[in-house]
Parts: structure tokens; sequence; C-alpha cells
């Protein structure tokens, strides 16, 4: 691994302006989305992403000059469809056939099962990159689109066999590896003939790192020991041999619940520092023609960002919810009036509507944490591009238009493994 420390120098020039306009109307659209996404029964979701994206590119200027975003949703739906009849329901058949085959507890059926695992780690690489080609393909800035020029396999096997190394490396290959996938996107990226350039090591990476590392690791001792004290205060309030109520059952798994949703916000407090240097230093090393971005992003904005973008989607889904059992009650009510009085006890009748009412709320209850997605997705992209700048010169002229496929479909494999990021 590359630990070396690399400086990345500045590019000198003038300062290109580079600036967000938060786009207006977002509560509006993600209202629609959710109940398109509803009344479709989700299949609407490509066209939601679709809108979504166009008014996230909109909002980002280059110059004054907003970026286009020109992808529609029926490419990314063909693109799904693609997808699960070339990839995803041969996976299925070969899993039930060697179960079948096999016995579902033979090591035939398990050497197959783990191979289609291993397969779709490669899998996920390849949706990445597609989808960031995709991404680029379709957006344009003075009429001018990005490319990816690259190839999808070396990326994917990059992606796949670093992978492996995590668990062997006890993670720390992870900056090493975020660096190498990161520089092979950059590399193969273009704006126009313009090429961008990544020029950085993952050297800068390690020292947030290790502090990262050896706090998941303090975290993890802490909660199992409080999750240690929790049950044995329990179990020696009982005796021996004692059998826990249902109440002390509920009271036990609250209290677990507990401990592992505050590990999980220290992990983010101390995440997002790391994440914020990653982001920084990335921007930091990629440059195109005499121009570079400079990063100056905070571990306590992320953090922020974060816990207030929780905080909405979980608001959303209350809203949600809520509305969901006036809807399962308003169900039930209108089956008791329209019975014939006589022909069913209220039992019958409670048991039948719901019956008629779960479908429909265990679909809002799967979608309930979308309804404000496109406005923690906002507010994400916001913080981004307000704390990134593009200092140096660029020489527009010189740039002719991307001569790379446009492609027909895109994100196919991006969207059957939600890779995607937006």
């Amino acid at each position: 691994m590359d630990t070396q420390t690399t400086k990345c120098q500045p590019a000198p020039g003038v300062h290109l302006d580079l600036s967000w306009l938060p786009p207006i109307g977002m509560i509006g659209l993600s209202v629609a989305n959710f109940v398109y996404r509803l009344l479709t029964l989700g299949i609407y979701d490509f066209w939601a992403r679709t809108e979504v994206r166009k008014r996230l590119w909109s909002a980002i200027r280059l110059d004054g000059e907003p970026l286009v975003y020109t992808g529609t949703g029926k490419e990314l739906f063909l693109g799904f469809l693609i997808v699960f009849g070339v990839v995803l329901l041969p996976i299925l058949f070969v899993s039930v056939a060697a179960i079948l085959v096999f016995g579902p507890n033979s090591a035939a059926a398990n050497l197959v099962q783990a191979a289609i695992y291993l397969g779709v780690v490669v899998l996920f690489g390849l949706g990445i990159y597609r989808a960031q080609r995709y991404r680029l393909l379709r957006t344009s800035w003075r009429g001018i689109r990005g490319s990816l020029e690259g190839r999808s396999m070396p990326y994917a096997t990059t992606y796949f066999l670093t992978m492996l190394l995590i668990p062997v490396t006890l993670g720390w290959i992870i900056p090493w590896r975020t660096t190498k996938l990161q520089s092979m996107i950059t590399n193969d990226a273009r704006f126009g003939s313009e090429p961008f350039a990544f020029r950085g090591s993952s050297g800068p990476l390690y020292a947030p790192f290790a502090v990262l590392w050896f706090g998941v690791l303090a975290l993890f001792f802490a909660a199992s020991m409080i999750s240690g004290i929790v049950i044995g205060t329990i179990q020696g309030a009982l005796g021996p041999g004692g059998e826990p109520s249902e109440a002390i059952k509920q009271v036990y798994g609250l209290a677990l619940l507990a401990v592992f949703a505050l590990a999980y916000l220290f992990y983010l407090f101390m995440s997002a520092w790391y994440r914020a240097r990653t982001i920084n230093h990335f921007a930091d090393c990629t440059f195109i023609d005499n121009a570079r971005f400079n990063g100056r992003l905070t571990g306590a904005g992320l953090l922020w960002i974060d816990l207030t973008n929780l905080a909405i989607l979980a608001a959303g889904s209350l809203i949600v919810m809520a509305l969901a059992v006036a809807i399962g009650g308003l169900i039930v009510t209108i089956a008791g009036t329209i019975v014939p009085a006589g022909s069913l006890t209220p039992d019958e009748v409670t048991a039948y509507a719901a019956t008629i009412a779960a479908p429909l709320l265990v679909v809002i209850t799967v979608l309930s944490f979308t309804l404000l997605l496109p406005v923690t997705q906002a507010r994400s992209m916001g913080y981004l591009i307000n704390n990134l700048s593009l200092e140096g010169t660029l020489d527009v002229d010189k740039i002719s238009q991307s001569t790379a496929d446009p492609m027909a479909t895109g994100e196919g494999l991006a969207q059957a493994f939600d890779v995607d990021a937006f």
C-alpha cells in the first residue's frame, strides 16, 4: 500500500466561480414523487430519480451557467429491466437450481452460493463504474457533455480484490483502496475532450483513519460491555432459572436498541471528520487543464447535515405512518358500514378489512422514508458544492465535444444493487 504523503499543489490562475443556487419546490416534488411511487408500487422511482437530478444539477453553477442533466426515467427503467433479465434472474435460477439439485445444506450448494456472492461483489463494482459513466454522459455545461472513457472491468476487478483484503488487513487497506478507486474513476473522466487528472496518494488519509479505526474499536468494546451489563442486570434480578416476562423482554429489547442507536450516533460523530478529510483530499488532488478543485468541508458540517437529514427523513416517515394508520382505520370503518347487518361479526369485519389494508400499509411503510428524500439530497449536495471551489484557468474554447457513445440505457446494475447515491 502506498502510504507516502503527497501534497497536491494548487494550480495557478484565477478563481472560477462554482456556486449553488438552492432549487425551489423540493418539498412539492418530494410529495409528488412519493404519491406516484405509491400509485405505481415503486415503478415510478426511475422517473422520480430523474426529476430530482434535473433539479439538483441545474442548481450547480459554474461561472453562472448551470449544469444540465439530460437523462430520462425511461433510460433508467430499460437499463434495470435489461439487468433484471440478464443478470438477476439467472442468478436466482442458478441459486435455486443448486439447492434443488444438491440439497440445501450440501457442500456443492454452499460452493455455488459462495461463487454467486463473490460474483455479486464484482457486479457492484461494475454497477458503480457504469452509473458514473451514464451520469457523466448525461451531464453537460454550455452544451459540452462529460464522459467516462475507460473500461468498467478493471475497476470492478480492483473493487473486488481490494474488498477481499479488507478483513485480511483489519480494514487498514481502506484509505489506499478508496484512493485507488477514486483515481481510476477520475483519470478516466472527461469534460468534452479535456481529461481530468488525479494527482495524489493515500498518505494524508491514514492519520484521520487511525483515529476512526481505534475509535470504532473502543466503541465496539463499550457497546458490548454495556449490553453485557444490561443482560446481567436483568438475569440477576430474575434469579437462577428465572423466565423473563413479556414486559421485561420489551425493556431488555428497548435497552439494547438504545445502546445500538447511541453507538451509531457516536460512529457518525467519529466518521464525519474522516469523510470530510477524504472529500477535501480527493478534491484537492483533482485537476482539469490548469484548474484544480479545492475542498473546505468540515467534520462538524458533515455531522450536522447527517443528523438533520436523519431527523427530516424520520419526520417524513412519521407523517406517512400516521396517514397510513388513518387510512387503515378508514378502511375498517367503511367495511363496517357496507357489510350487511348480521352477515359478519364485528371481529370478522375487522379481520377482512385488515387483510385488504395490509398490502397497502406494507407498501406505504417501505416507501415512508422516501417522502422527504429529495429534500435531504438537495441539502447534502448544497453543502458539498458550497464548500468546493475551482481554482485556476480552464480554456473552454479549446474543448471539443466528447466522442463517447452516449448509451441508450444506463445504471441498470446500480439500480439493481442500490449503489446509487443520487
